[in-house]
Parts: C-alpha cells; sequence; structure tokens
C-alpha cells in the first residue's frame, strides 16, 4: 500500500485513549483511525502515486543552502548538496521518538515505512497519529530530517530518502514508555531522534535508571551489535530567566538526566549567521550544532525552519510552516546527516558516529577568541566541536576505519569508589571575590591504558544551600576545561547534589586520561555556603 493524504476534520478536544494487542493490522481505505475524541481526525486513504518535478519551496530550505535568502550569512548551512551528490540516506532507517506523525502528508508518505510505527496510545502497531490539539512538533521534525525530495511539492529533508518510522512516546510519556521507545525494533531502525528533554529551567532534572538501562542495550546490541545511535537536543534554556540586573540566566544540557550519559548524542543550534541563537544552550555535553532560528529575543527573528505541517494548523490551512525553531529543528538535521553516513558505510559503530561528526564539524563564528584545536579537532564552550557540515561528514564515513563496538570500548574508574574531600565551599563576598576549590586525581597508564578518550562521566556530591550559586569545572592534564556547571538563579531551588549527580563530558574526545585531573568548584554568587563531600571520574574510550 502506499500512503496517500487526506482533508483533516476537527472535533472538540478531549483525551485520547485506545488499546490493542500490539500487532499490525492494515486499515481498510476509508476507516476513520483515530479515536472520536481526538482532535484531529483521519481516514484511512486509497493509494497515491509518487510524483516526480522540483520542490518548490527548496529556495526557503537556507539551512541546506545558504545564498543569503531570510537575512542570513551566505554558506552558514550544513553543505547538505554535496553530501547528496554521495547519497541521500537510501535504506537507512529513522525512529521518530515524538508526539505522532501526520503519516499521509504529501511530503513525507513515500519515506514512511508502512508497518512500523507504533502507536503508544493504543500500545500498538498502526498509526500513531496526531490526536490532540498540539500533537503537531512531530510531523514538523520528520520533514526537517526526511521530506521527501523531487517530488514536485513542498520541502526536503536533510536525507530524503531516509525511512522514517515514528514512536509516539511524548502522547504517552510514562518513564517505562519511553525505555521501551528507546530500544524499539533496534536491529530495523538505525537511529533515534528524540528533540526533546527535561524542562529548561536550571534545574537538575534525574531521570529514571531504566533510561540508561535502555541506552546502554541499545548501543551494545542494536544494529546487530554495531549499536544504536541516539541524537537528542541540548534544549532551549539559554535565557530560561533573567536576574534584576535583565542578564540571562542560562540552563545547561548537563543538568538534564535525559543528556549526561555516554551513547547520547547532544545537538545544539545556531542562526542563519552561524552565532548562537538567544535561547541557545550549551554544555560538556554538547557535541556540536546545527542550523535553527534567529539570534534577537526581542523582534521576530528571521531564519526559522521551514517544513512539514500538520494540516490545518497554520494559519492558511497549509500543509507546511515556516516558523519551526529551538533546537526541536537543529537535532533532525544531524539524524539526517548519521542517515546519510551509514548510508554510505554501514559498518560505522555507535562510537564511530560522534568521532566522525566531531571531525568533520565546520568551524563557525572564526573570530570567537574561545576556539582551541586539540588532537585534531576544534572546540568552542559555545558550539560544541563546530556546526554540523553533511558533506564533509559522509565523505569521512565513507573511508573510516571503526574504533570497534561496545565490545572493545574500555572504562577506567581511577578513584575507585570515590573521593571523599569534606571541604568547605567558600561563599563569594558581596563584592563577587571568589575563592575556588580544588582536588586533583593522578590517573595512571597502567591502571587505566585509555589513550583516546570518548568521554568521561564526574559523579559530584555536595551539600550546599543553593547549589545555582556553583560553577563546576574538569580539568585536563593538557589544561582543557569541562564547564560541567554554570552558576544561575533559578525561580525556586535548583536542585541538590547531596544524593550525587553525575555529568557527562565529550570535551575531552581523543585525549588520554593518564595524567592529573583536577576538578574545580567555585561558588559564584553570595548569601549560601555548603561543602564538597566527594567526587569520582570514569573515563571511556580506547
Amino acid at each position: 500500500m502506499i500512503w496517500a493524504p487526506v482533508a483533516l476534520l476537527a472535533t472538540l478536544l478531549a483525551s485520547c485513549g485506545g488499546s490493542g494487542d500490539g500487532s499490525y493490522v492494515p486499515a481498510a481505505p476509508g476507516t476513520e483511525l483515530n479515536e472520536a475524541s481526538c482532535y484531529f481526525q483521519y481516514t484511512m486513504p486509497g493509494t497515491l502515486l509518487p510524483r516526480s518535478g522540483i520542490d518548490p519551496m527548496f529556495g526557503l530550505l537556507w539551512h541546506l543552502q545558504n545564498t543569503g535568502q531570510d537575512g542570513g550569512t551566505p554558506g552558514e548551512d550544513i553543505r547538505a548538496l554535496p553530501a547528496w551528490n554521495l547519497n541521500k540516506g537510501d535504506g537507512v532507517r529513522v525512529a521518530l521518538l515524538d508526539d505522532g506523525l501526520e503519516l499521509f502528508h504529501e511530503d513525507l508518505f513515500q519515506n514512511v515505512v508502512e508497518g512500523g510505527n507504533y502507536d503508544y496510545r493504543r500500545r500498538s502497531y498502526g498509526y500513531p497519529l496526531p490526536c490532540a490539539a498540539d500533537d503537531v512538533h512531530g510531523t514538523t521534525v520528520a520533514g526537517v530530517l526526511a521530506a521527501r525530495d523531487g517530488n514536485a511539492v513542498g520541502v526536503a529533508g536533510v536525507a530524503p530518502r531516509a525511512e522514517i518510522v515514528v514512536f509516539n512516546v511524548l502522547a504517552n510519556s510514562t518513564t517505562s514508555n519511553i525505555a521501551n521507545s528507546l530500544g524499539r525494533d533496534s536491529q530495523l531502525n538505525s537511529i533515534y531522534n528524540a528533540s526533546w528533554g527535561s524542562t529548561d529551567d536550571g534545574v537538575l532534572h534525574r531521570v529514571d535508571s531504566s533510561f540508561a538501562t535502555a541506552i546502554d542495550l541499545g548501543t551494545s546490541s542494536g544494529r546487530g551489535g554495531k549499536g544504536s545511535i541516539y541524537v537528542f537536543a541540548t534544549g532551549n534554556g539559554g535565557c530560561f530567566a533573567k536576574d534584576n540586573n535583565d542578564v540571562c540566566q542560562s540552563d545547561n544540557p548537563n543538568f538534564d538526566g535525559y543528556l549526561t550519559h555516554r551513547g547520547v548524542n547532544v545537538v545544539c543550534a545556531v542562526d542563519n549567521h552561524g552565532l548562537p541563537s538567544w535561547w541557545a544552550e550549551t554544555g560538556a555535553n554538547t557535541l556540536l550544532c546545527a542550523p535553527s532560528s534567529g539570534n534577537d529575543e526581542h523582534n521576530p527573528p528571521l531564519g526559522f525552519i521551514t517544513s512539514t505541517a500538520v494540516n490545518a494548523t497554520t494559519a492558511d490551512n497549509k500543509t507546511y510552516t515556516r516558523e519551526f525553531s529551538g533546537t526541536s529543528a537543529s537535532t533532525p538535521m544531524v539524524s539526517g546527516v548519521v542517515a546519510m553516513m551509514l548510508a554510505a558505510n554501514p559498518n560505522l559503530s555507535w562510537r564511530d558516529v560522534p568521532l566522525v561528526l566531531a571531525k568533520s564539524a565546520r568551524r563557525n563564528d572564526p573570530a570567537n577568541p574561545a576556539w582551541s584545536s586539540n588532537f585534531g579537532l576544534n572546540y568552542n564552550p559555545r558550539y560544541g566541536f563546530g556546526v554540523l557540515d553533511a558533506g564533509a561528514a559522509v565523505a569521512l564515513a565513507t573511508t573510516w576505519q571503526s574504533v570497534g563496538t561496545s565490545a572493545t570500548l574500555r572504562s577506567c574508574q581511577p578513584l575507585g569508589t570515590g573521593q571523599v574531600v569534606n571541604i568547605a565551599l567558600p561563599d563569594a563576598t558581596a563584592g563577587g571575590v571568589v575563592s575556588p576549590v580544588t582536588n586533583a586525581v593522578s590517573v595512571s597508564g597502567v591502571a587505566c591504558p585509555i589513550s583516546k578518550i570518548e568521554h568521561v562521566e564526574v559523579q559530584l556530591t555536595a551539600n550546599h544551600g543553593y547549589i545555582g550559586d556553583l560553577r563546576v569545572e574538569l580539568i585536563s592534564p593538557n589544561g582543557l576545561v569541562s564547564l560541567l556547571a554554570n552558576e544561575r538563579i533559578c525561580t525556586d531551588s535548583c536542585g541538590s547534589y547531596s544524593t550525587g549527580w553525575t555529568f557527562g563530558s565529550v570535551r575531552h574526545l581523543e585525549e588520554a586520561a593518564p595524567g592529573t585531573w583536577t576538578l574545580r568548584v567555585t561558588d559564584e554568587q553570595n548569601g549560601d555556603v555548603g561543602t564538597w563531600v566527594s567526587w569520582n571520574i570514569r573515563f571511556w574510550g580506547r
């Protein structure tokens, strides 16, 4: 069967329920596919033959080819066209973990895998279509990733020939459903795209241990042992609040438990000038950035992303939007490029993917003084290893020799069960004078024979009246700094380190583990004191 688009009918908004036995049963044409209580109603269409021709909205897709349209800087894009000369993601399957998908959309249906979509409302394979009035996110994410090219309608995705399925886990986002979605059909799906995360408010957001268990299982056993690829958004909390001096308070992806675990590729955002969007976040666990909307928080920003939309949700009742934004838009661009990388080289492991992306990333904002170059990589605290370069990534993937799978991943924890320090954390003075506190560990090459780091975990335990005061930094033997936590002012409490918090860092990619590593904790804001109780560090690599 080939999907065909149908008109949408709006009914009263209500909850969307349903149940099922889990099996996929194709619906007959004319069948009503959503419950009567759903805001959106769909009827199973008949056959629609594919069309061919120029995509009429391609000129709006500055993120694929920026010629200065929409006021941007020419060349500030992901270099999609050079990648398309190699492949367009053909045959690689991407799972969208989202709120639903308009499976019959004219620009998506050719790439949707019939029978591969799972509905967490009904708990069955079938038709996870938008139900509630705000279930419009997944359709737009899908368009950025894999809208069909050359079909004479609409737009084109980053990987316009990749296969897509949707698991509408956000429509029923229980802890068990999220864990389940991360491993569903892991031998069929290569990439799992999550354009979402915890609330952007500067607070530590813990997640259930089942999340880490699911990621570890996916990376070790997915794709026949080569490992599932997980791509997540940093979030949009770069200015989640302002202090009394009108200074933005920034969230950090290391405060989101979904983003700190190894195997999760974290994506930040830049605008159409290659600069950080005003809402953009970054942290030491951020791998690289991809485009999204503009930089002006006070005026309507230019450079929105154009993509597919759920019908009847736009002002002119069209099936496209020109106002997609946030790292929700950036994340599927990375997933699309990973799809093309895997099409070029199916033997890439989950460990290879971040290495290829980091080594091929483009150094944007070249005048920014925070750039450094180490171990063949460029790095900037605002951008990770740079901006996504599809052409360079796919070309590098083509000849890449794998570093191995989970089976050969090395790990060492030089502090054993942890180092107790029990050091007081002096409060910042009213005049802003601070007194950093440090503790170091000497890592032996015999005990920790990792010459190329792929991920670092740092666990901090501290008792403090207000952890938003604390800045936490890891300093390597080469003087490279991972900013693990920044100071900020939260609406209420920023959380607690009293039971321990594990930060992640990819900043030390390709660096050697042996040497002296220092953790530095600084109380940057006046008013509260505390004690640094203990810490631990763990290296992963080869």
